[in-house]
């Protein structure tokens, strides 16, 4: 693909890292990357919207888009790389409670003042504030049935099968690592297990408390940034972090999740290991004993203790997941992928 694109790139928040990183990516593919905030007005004279996550109202895009002429309006692509709620459950109750939550959150930017304030008004406002993972499901569904949503990526296989077998043409893209997240500083890896970012279900909590509960009680060095025990950390001080940490530990909000791209893309190009709780069949790349360790709750003290003490085991699978996370699985390899895809919705749009 030589097309060279004006891409208007969301931002997420005024700081937002994953923003700068797809603009880069994308200026070294040929396109013109222009950043905007996902509630400010989309740039004019863009060829394609690129959305990711999302962190914010997503539908506020495919909203404002909808209001432009029809010859005026750019390809708008959407890189989920959210969850969804548990794939087991029913569809017509997962498409149902989606859209509902969907439309309650476009209510709160109704064109009709009353109907917005009283949406935005305690207690109604706290709803908007809940189901998160139900509104993206939902968004994702209006907006591919209005016809505003033209390339849907997934990062997850198992979400692109889901969305797949009930009519909506995802495809999957997995997540991949961008050069600035990883580096060798040769430094001493004196931290034995390094947890990062926010509890956001109970169950995380408790597992994450008790592990490191029972392996410091067995004199291992444990760093957690929840920004509780210490700050977050991010950009160079959370790359030095991992330069340090001989294992990263992953632990699921709920079992059906997906964060486990998002650690294992930080930390395998930090060449530390990534432990973490069996995972479902999101990316089929990431082979456990390979890449990555996997043990059950129960089994997880045991199973760090055990790499730990076995240098050369341990040594060997992150060399495996260096390579795969720095040749193999780039974020470069799938900004190209979802720009080809793009590259052929925007032949259909002119054509």
């Amino acid at each position: 693909m030589a097309t060279s694109y004006r891409v208007a790139v969301v931002k997420w928040s005024n700081a937002d890292g994953i923003a700068y990183v797809i603009g880069d990516e994308l200026a070294r593919l040929g396109h013109q990357p222009v950043p905007f905030k996902f509630d400010e007005a989309v740039p004019e004279g863009v060829d394609v919207v690129f959305s990711f996550a999302p962190y914010g109202e997503f539908l506020q895009i495919p909203l404002q888009l909808n209001r432009r002429n029809q010859d005026r309006r750019p390809v708008l692509i959407h890189w989920n790389t959210e969850g969804i709620p548990n794939p087991r459950l029913p569809w017509p109750l997962l498409a149902g409670v989606g859209l509902l939550r969907s439309w309650f959150g476009r209510l709160a930017h109704s064109e009709r003042g009353p109907v917005r304030a009283l949406i935005n008004r305690p207690p109604l406002c706290y709803v908007n504030r809940k189901l998160h993972r139900f509104r993206f499901l939902g968004d994702n569904i209006y907006a591919y049935r209005r016809g505003w949503l033209h390339v849907l990526a997934e990062y997850s296989q198992v979400y692109t099968n889901l969305y797949r077998q009930h009519g909506i043409p995802a495809f999957f893209v997995p997540w991949g690592t961008h050069p600035s997240w990883y580096a060798d500083l040769q430094l001493e890896r004196d931290i034995d297990v390094f947890w990062m970012g926010t509890w956001r279900t109970r169950r995380r909590a408790r597992l994450l408390h008790r592990v490191c509960k029972e392996l410091e009680a067995r004199g291992v060095c444990t760093y957690i940034a929840d920004n509780v025990e210490h700050p977050f950390v991010f950009g160079e001080t959370r790359t030095r972090f991992l330069n340090r940490a001989k294992i990263t530990l992953n632990l699921l909000p709920t079992v059906h999740d997906n964060n486990f791209p998002h650690r294992f893309h930080m930390a395998a190009g930090n060449r530390s290991l990534v432990v973490s709780e069996p995972l479902w069949p999101h990316c089929p790349a990431y082979r456990a004993g390979q890449h990555y360790v996997a043990a059950a709750p129960e089994a997880l003290v045991e199973t760090i203790v055990y790499y730990l003490t076995h240098d050369d085991e341990r040594r060997a699978i992150v060399e495996n997941a260096y390579q795969l996370a720095t040749q193999e699985m780039t974020l470069a390899r799938s900004i190209r992928s979802i720009m080809e895809e793009a590259h052929a919705r925007l032949a259909e749009h002119l054509g």
